[in-house]
């Protein structure tokens, strides 16, 4: 009940009481007062006979001539004298007394006489009264306007304390952890000093916890990225590549190694500070070539070369890749002592279930070999991985994903997500997967990227989108499911329109079964751009969470601002954690930003107990991967 309503309901119930009391105090004391007034008329009727009565019978005749009628005028119906068991007089009014009438009764002795006893029946009193509206008019009147009085400062009462209310309602909903459902203005709360004092403690919270996301960031820089240019480490890519090797979704990859010769003889010549200058320079300029490729990074090898890896490319992708590095790289500003740069590019692709320090010597050893062979300054360790080897090509893509949507034929696996090992699993996720033209089977990271490059991710997503909600309604279905979702597709107005649509014809305690997942690179991208569609989500009733968590060294900010229900963590900093104190630290961190609000952590890519302890030791909630359970296939019903 609000604070206004139990208020309310206290003066209320008072008031009512007291209008009872008084009531019931003012008919006792009425009824009191008609006894008394009786017993005055029976005792003035008693002690006129006592004066007026002779004991000879003589005298009876004249008692009979006054005597009646002082006895019907006080309402007296019999009135009887006696003496023992005989009768010297008695009165009986010409309306006598049923069995259902109430009456009294009233004994006296005669002074004149002692053993005579006077015995009067009466009605009570006030039983004559007319008891009609019209009688008790003013009194209903008088009440009546209590009630208009009470209804009116009620009102009144309420108008006042509104702001009270408001107030009240604020800080259920900083309890309840909803307080961006707020839809009144702080400034119309009351007392004003309460509501200015709440104002002041959540932007002093606001504050700390924007303190605390960038003291997690700065932990996870400090581990993860180079001091001196502000990209990943050797950590940092080690960790990525090693990830993207045991990655079964991506076929292959590249990997280049960009060696800048002249950076000693820079750093020697014109100091370190010119050096460290070209290096972040050549930073910016590699990192806006990378952003045409979706998913790419880049990260610092050594101290003069970056390394940058590539997914879902091949030999020849790769080798116009390290074309445009070296063309880019030669537009620097180079100092006037260094009239030819020395640029040389090693690089190799590689396949999913390759071992990384071989990886990383094949490209080492291709970055000898073009530093050796000089010329054009790039050399390619080749491996035969062609385009028709991984099935890469845009139009052979659009044909082959326009024919799988048509034909409705995209397939949903599901991994469960376990907070014990052998336990019923908390949530499914889903995962898609289709069949090429050999009937290879492709999960969603070789497609997703080609998907985006021929113009059909939404009506992916859509397809795969309905094929959960489908899933979603079945009735033997016990754990909450999980979807991805592109951020593309949600900021499209569209899309999120029809999103919406879809799911608002849904009950909400159905909703409250599904959960969203995007990727904290989009996520961290489109920031602002995601506030309202994700509040829509969460106001329909759905789970957000967000994957690939520490992926790259982000604000978490949004953790708190989209009151997540989820984070997963990227495989790369779950592999072999119980070995990488620097990964512990990094997930230490990330659940450090978790506190306080009811987000879960998950481990994505748990292959081994000796991981499974090590993340549990930290504090994480649930996990998921081969160490539980394989993706199984999950048919419509």
């Amino acid at each position: 009940m609000k604070f206004t309503n139990q208020f309310i309901t206290t003066i209320t119930l008072c008031v009512l009481a007291a209008v009872l009391m008084v009531l019931v105090g003012a008919g006792i004391s009425f009824y009191q007062m008609g006894i008394a007034y009786q017993q005055r008329q029976v005792d003035s009727v008693v002690r006129m006979v006592d004066e007026a009565w002779q004991p000879d019978a003589a005298a009876q005749p004249a008692i009979d001539r006054w005597l009646p009628a002082l006895l019907d005028v006080n309402d007296i119906i019999e009135f009887t004298v006696r003496k023992g068991e005989r009768e010297y007089y008695r009165y009986q009014a010409t309306q006598s007394l049923s069995e259902s009438d109430i009456y009294r009764e009233y004994h006296r002795s005669l002074s004149s006489d002692e053993q005579l006893s006077v015995q009067l029946v009466l009605r009570p009193p006030f039983y004559d009264i007319d008891h009609s509206l019209a009688a008790v008019s003013g009194l209903t009147g008088a009440i009546m306007l209590v009630f208009a009085g009470l209804l009116f400062s009620l009102r009144w009462v309420r108008r006042q304390l509104r702001g009270a209310e408001l107030l009240d309602q604020r800080g259920r909903l900083i309890l309840s952890g909803r307080l961006s459902m707020l839809q009144h203005q702080p400034r119309e709360e009351w007392p004003q000093s309460a509501s200015q004092a709440l104002d002041k403690l959540m932007a002093d919270l606001r504050e700390a916890r924007k303190e605390r996301s960038r003291f997690d960031t700065f932990i996870r820089a400090n581990v993860f990225v180079d001091r001196k240019i502000g990209i990943g480490n050797r950590v940092f890519f080690d960790n990525r590549l090693e990830a993207a090797l045991n990655d079964s979704a991506s076929h292959s990859g590249a990997l280049l190694l960009v060696e800048l010769q002249d950076l000693e003889h820079i750093n020697q010549k014109l100091g370190f500070e010119r050096g460290d200058e070209l290096l972040k320079s050549a930073s910016v300029y590699l990192g806006h070539l990378i952003r045409r490729y979706p998913g790419a990074l880049q990260a610092r090898y050594t101290g003069n070369t970056f390394a940058l890896l590539f997914p879902n490319q091949v030999e020849s992708e790769a080798l116009d890749a390290a074309r445009q590095v070296m063309k880019l790289l030669r537009r620097l500003h180079w100092p006037d002592e260094v009239r030819d740069p020395s640029l040389f590019i090693g690089g190799v692709c590689f396949r999913f279930g390759e071992q990384l320090h071989q990886v990383e010597e094949e490209a080492e050893l291709a970055l000898r070999s073009a530093a050796l062979q000089g010329g054009d300054g790039y050399f390619m360790y080749y491996k035969g991985l062609t385009e028709e080897s991984s099935g890469k090509g845009t139009v052979r893509w659009r044909t082959l994903l326009g024919r799988l949507l048509e034909q409705d034929a995209v397939m949903l696996d599901r991994q469960g997500i376990y907070s014990l090992r052998g336990g019923e699993p908390e949530s499914l996720e889903l995962l898609a997967r289709i069949h090429d033209e050999r009937g290879r089977e492709l999960a969603a990271g070789h497609f997703l990227p080609m998907a985006e490059k021929c113009g059909l991710l939404q009506d992916l997503d859509r397809c795969i989108l309905l094929r959960c909600l489908t899933l979603l309604q079945e009735s033997d279905r016990r754990a909450t499911l999980a979807v991805n979702l592109s951020v593309a597709s949600l900021l499209n107005r569209g899309f999120h329109r029809w999103l919406v649509f879809e799911l608002i014809q849904l009950p909400k305690a159905l909703l409250g079964e599904l959960v969203i997942e995007l990727s904290e690179a989009g996520v961290s991208r489109h920031f602002l751009e995601l506030d309202k569609p994700l509040r829509a989500l969460k106001a329909l009733g759905c789970r957000l969470a967000v994957d690939h968590a520490g992926q790259d060294v982000v604000s978490t900010q949004y953790i708190k601002d989209y009151d997540l229900d989820y984070l997963k963590l990227h495989p790369s900093l779950v592999r072999e954690i119980d070995k990488k104190p620097v990964n512990q630290m990094a997930v230490r961190s990330l659940l450090g930003n978790c506190l306080g609000n009811r987000t879960r952590v998950i481990a994505v890519g748990v292959e081994t107990e000796a991981e499974w302890e090590c993340l549990g030791q930290l504090g994480v909630h649930a996990g998921q991967g081969y160490y539980f359970s394989c993706p199984e296939r999950f048919e419509l019903v």
